[in-house]
């Protein structure tokens, strides 16, 4: 169940077409851990609109798996990826599991390179959905992270959601 700093935050920054899928969701997932977003917002931005209109990867996924390593990740050449390649693959597995696919196009039946998909996007509201998907992707991957001991549980937050 999505936390309420998950989707509150996530509406604010995706809702009202600020920030794309990528860019909210590792933003949600840095702020979650008290870690800076900017460097992390920026690098996302090419993973939106499933991979930059390409019909690849959802871009909330893509963010998720940013968000992930920005705490499992490797800070130093040698150092072991293991550990993060494996809360990635248990991201992966439980986002197929909730939607049946991680591929932007396959779960929302949309092209962005074309402009009939484009203009259907906006009249069936289909952001609704990829905001849904986004708050999944987030709670999903601060979940993960706060089993593996990454980041403190729910308990060891303050009320704004961060990690204290």
């Amino acid at each position: 169940m999505a936390s309420d700093f998950v989707k509150d935050r996530l509406l604010e920054l995706f809702g009202d077409n600020k920030f794309l899928c990528a860019e909210s969701v590792v933003q949600v997932i840095a702020e979650a851990g008290g870690r800076e977003s900017r460097d992390a917002v920026r690098a996302a931005t090419g993973f939106c609109s499933g991979l930059s209109r390409t019909c690849g990867q959802c871009g909330a996924v893509s963010g998720a798996v940013m968000g992930i390593g920005l705490y499992a990740g490797r800070s130093k050449a040698g150092e072991d990826h293991e550990a993060c390649y494996a809360l990635v693959q248990e991201l992966l597995d439980r986002f197929d599991g909730q939607y049946g696919s991680i591929n932007c196009f396959e779960l929302i039946q949309c092209d962005f390179t074309d402009p009939d998909d484009k203009a259907r996007y906006r009249r069936d509201n289909l952001r609704r959905d990829c905001y849904r998907m986004a708050v999944f992707a987030a709670e999903t991957a601060l979940s993960i992270l706060r089993e593996h001991g990454y980041l403190p549980d729910e308990a060891g937050r303050d009320k704004s959601g961060l990690a204290s």
